[in-house]
């Protein structure tokens, strides 16, 4: 499997977003058990919270929207980003 399609699916395995048959030897994080599940949480309930303050919604204000997918896309860049140094290291963790 080539680095790319490999990066992308531990990526979306470990945030939850494809089926538990695929990549068995990488765990789902997304759940509250999991590494990323209580962060996931403590992130969009202190959106929340902010919003609720400032009367605005959260769904539809251009801010907290930029806010929250550019949170994503950074954590996005930082895993592809780290499983690349990790595969020039040398090291390949299945």
């Amino acid at each position: 499997m080539q680095d790319e399609a490999r990066w992308e699916m531990i990526y979306n395995k470990i945030n939850g977003f494809i089926e538990p048959d695929v990549c068995p030897w990488v765990r789902d994080e997304s759940s509250m058990e999991g590494a990323l599940g209580p962060l996931a949480r403590q992130v969009y309930e202190a959106r929340n919270r902010l919003c609720e303050r400032m009367g605005v919604n959260p769904d539809t204000d251009p801010d907290f929207e930029l806010l929250v997918s550019g949170f994503e896309e950074f954590s996005r860049a930082c895993g592809e980003l780290m499983y690349r140094y990790g595969c020039q290291d040398g090291i390949k963790a299945e």
